[in-house]
């Protein structure tokens, strides 16, 4: 069964940086990992039978390095919350309406760290049998998202784009997948490459 082979490999040494850098927005940079603050993200799936589908969100336009990106919902860790999986959880809650204890978890992927806003993401990935009623916060998420992992393929889909980032840096030729008009870059184009290179293991 799909599910059971993806938690051991989970459980296993992941791709990580081998592949992150396929998708890297900057060819290069260092940083001081030990600045980054945590955070999780959430990536909901259904299992097809050779596919899965998952939830993406349009994060609404504001003054901050991630206006307007497709991302999947999270956010910072809060004092409050027990671990990084409840830091995903609560943030799925807050953004789109998924309950806390809605889906079952099954491992995690690699660590991501975002040097604009300085942020040290973990992926947590979360099973549904079908996905609850979904209602994305207005003031946090413009839209939600589904689609098939196949949709999203990286090894068929990489396409190369010109961003303008943070306080009008025009980043050029970004890697990404363009997905009905919206193009996927950055940490998210990274969660998702990761994710296809293990599916396509199984």
């Amino acid at each position: 069964m799909l599910q059971k082979e993806l938690i051991k490999r989970l459980k296993k040494e992941l791709p990580g940086t081998s592949v992150h850098q396929e998708f890297y927005p900057l060819r290069s940079y260092e940083v001081d990992a030990s600045k980054y603050r945590e955070s999780a993200v959430a990536i909901h799936i259904i299992f097809y039978q050779n596919d899965i589908e998952l939830i993406l969100i349009k994060r609404s336009s504001y003054n901050g390095a991630h206006s307007g990106q497709i991302a999947f919902p999270g956010g910072k860790a809060e004092v409050a919350d027990v671990n990084l999986e409840h830091t995903a959880r609560r943030e799925s809650y807050e953004e789109i309406g998924i309950p806390i204890d809605n889906g079952i978890c099954l491992g995690k992927l690699s660590p991501v760290l975002i040097p604009v806003s300085e942020f040290k993401v973990t992926p947590y990935l979360f099973t549904h049998d079908v996905f609850p009623n979904l209602m994305g916060n207005q003031r946090e998420v413009d839209e939600i998202i589904k689609c098939r992992l196949s949709d999203l393929d990286t090894y068929t889909k990489k396409m190369f784009q010109d961003i303008e980032a943070k306080a009008g840096l025009m980043l050029k030729n970004v890697p990404g997948i363009n997905y009905k008009g919206h193009f996927i870059w950055g940490a998210t184009a990274l969660m998702i490459h990761e994710l296809n290179c293990i599916m396509k293991t199984l």
